[in-house]
């Protein structure tokens, strides 16, 4: 039986760069290919998917739990989850940062349900990746990834994307529907930079609703991005 890996978090988080980067590690199968909405599969054939490796790794299909508004059928996730000892990863981001990203294609209300359900599934998560840190200190992040999963390296985070063939950037289904038939966009093989992030820190403000603003102030400062 190989061990699961399940990447979650809100969108325009970073977790299909966590995913990418994951080619850097011996016997494990990466879920990134044509089929599977390019670099998503949904949850229950994640869960019934068959490897002759030892590790399989694969990334949220909305809805997943720690990445869409709580419904019940998150809880069924994680029921499923407890049951088959799958190990998740969840991958955060600056609120500020997330609903500028893109086009501004993540709403504040997105970012602050997925944050609220560290709470409701903490139990489950073995791994909390920030973004910034995957961007700044990617052999750290690779190191606890080794110690905390028992996965084992052959490549180094911080060569990214050297390592990682070309097909992957090429070929990406939710990328291409964005940007039309092709890939005008310029959604390449490319090294990370951390000018995504503190773009601009009082955007947000103007882009929450009265209603949301507080609690997602609040959420800033309880996570330290301040």
């Amino acid at each position: 039986m190989s061990k699961k890996i399940f990447i979650t978090g809100c969108a325009k988080s970073g977790t299909t760069l966590l995913l990418r980067m994951c080619y850097a590690f011996k016997d494990t199968e990466v879920l990134y290919r044509e089929g599977f909405d390019g670099h998503e599969l949904p949850f229950d054939q994640f869960v019934n998917y068959q490897s002759d490796k030892p590790f399989v790794i694969g990334k949220r299909h909305p809805p997943a739990l720690l990445s869409n508004v709580l419904t019940k059928a998150l809880d069924n996730q994680y029921d499923v989850i407890k049951k088959n000892n799958i190990v998740v990863i969840n991958v955060v981001r600056d609120g500020r940062d997330v609903v500028l990203s893109d086009g501004k294609y993540v709403k504040p209300c997105r970012w602050i349900e997925s944050i609220k359900q560290r709470e409701f599934y903490k139990d489950v998560i073995a791994l909390e990746v920030r973004y910034e840190d995957l961007i700044r200190e990617p052999q750290k992040v690779q190191a606890e990834m080794e110690n905390t999963l028992g996965l084992v390296s052959e490549h180094n985070f911080s060569d990214y994307p050297d390592y990682v063939e070309d097909w992957v950037f090429d070929w990406n289904v939710s990328v291409l529907a964005r940007a039309g038939k092709g890939n005008e966009k310029g959604y390449g093989k490319r090294k990370v930079s951390d000018k995504a992030i503190g773009k601009d820190l009082d955007a947000y403000k103007s882009i929450c609703t009265p209603e949301e603003l507080p609690v997602f102030e609040k959420h800033l400062k309880n996570l330290g991005y301040t």
